[in-house]
């Protein structure tokens, strides 16, 4: 960690003054979205994938939306990533020919989420030193927060079908680590290069069940299992010592400012809970 705020802080001073003009932004990648609207940022609409909660004045654009429907939002920038671009190519040329600027940039992995921060405001004219600095000062207090009193052995459930779980050098498995578990999936392998997710299975984790504190359930559009649905599972019996906890997928596995801060604190929220009956 001291490694990562170190590249944080060289950033930092690399910045250069920006230019002031505000830009009409448009952003088709929820995590992207956190990010703007957390460095200042002039969305003027968001993905019809955003959270109901975030920006909910803002008029919502689905991924296959029409060129026509963005373009009468006047954007100066619209922000997507490649797979959404992939999914509905004609709209971003006809954007293109149409003078809008598309920025197409994959969510970030942990060890290049200062540089995106920087590519990102960069690009939309805002000064990255208030993300960066953010992030560091995040980063800081969560590091002189941790203990090693009892670091509770977690897996994380990424998908049910099939038992995914999360790569280990993943988002999730970044934040499970901060916040001061001990991720148990460590020889898992992902799905394919670059891949967050990766299989496990029921008998590899039924192996680690005797050591196992915390099962861990990502809920959202990628899984929609729930504690209650866990316990009902047939092999669920062999893990009635542990403790099942279910966490938005928003907040441990999109890289974003706000996913960070708050999927740091729902995950210390369950360690100190664990480390509480421990001590007992």
């Amino acid at each position: 960690m001291a490694r990562f705020i170190g590249i944080i802080f060289m950033l930092m001073i690399m910045i250069c003054p920006l230019n002031a003009e505000t830009l009409r932004v448009i952003s088709l990648y929820p995590g992207h979205s956190d990010n703007i609207s957390a460095m200042g940022g002039n969305l003027v609409a968001v993905s019809e994938n955003d959270d109901v909660d975030f920006l909910p004045e803002l008029p919502r654009v689905p991924l296959r939306s029409g060129a026509e429907r963005i373009l009468a939002l006047r954007p100066d920038i619209v922000v997507t990533r490649p797979f959404a671009e992939r999914i509905n190519p004609n709209m971003y040329d006809i954007l293109r020919r149409s003078g809008v600027k598309v920025i197409s940039i994959d969510p970030p992995k942990w060890d290049d989420f200062p540089e995106y921060l920087i590519t990102l405001a960069e690009s939309l004219n805002l000064n990255p030193i208030d993300g960066i600095s953010r992030l560091n000062s995040l980063l800081a207090e969560i590091e002189s927060q941790s203990s090693e009193s009892h670091r509770p052995r977690v897996f994380l459930e990424a998908t049910s079908r099939e038992l995914h779980t999360c790569a280990p050098d993943s988002w999730p498995a970044r934040l499970i680590a901060l916040a001061g578990g001990v991720n148990i999936a460590v020889d898992a392998v992902p799905l394919r290069e670059g891949s967050t997710i990766a299989p496990y299975g029921v008998e590899r984790l039924l192996k680690n069940a005797a050591s196992l504190d915390v099962y861990i359930i990502q809920t959202g559009a990628m899984n929609t299992s729930t504690a209650e649905t866990f316990r009902a599972r047939e092999w669920a019996g062999a893990l009635k010592h542990v403790r099942v906890y279910e966490i938005p997928e928003k907040y441990i596995s999109r890289p974003s400012l706000l996913g960070l801060e708050k999927g740091l604190k729902y995950l210390q929220q369950i360690f100190r809970t664990e480390d509480s009956k421990n001590a007992r």
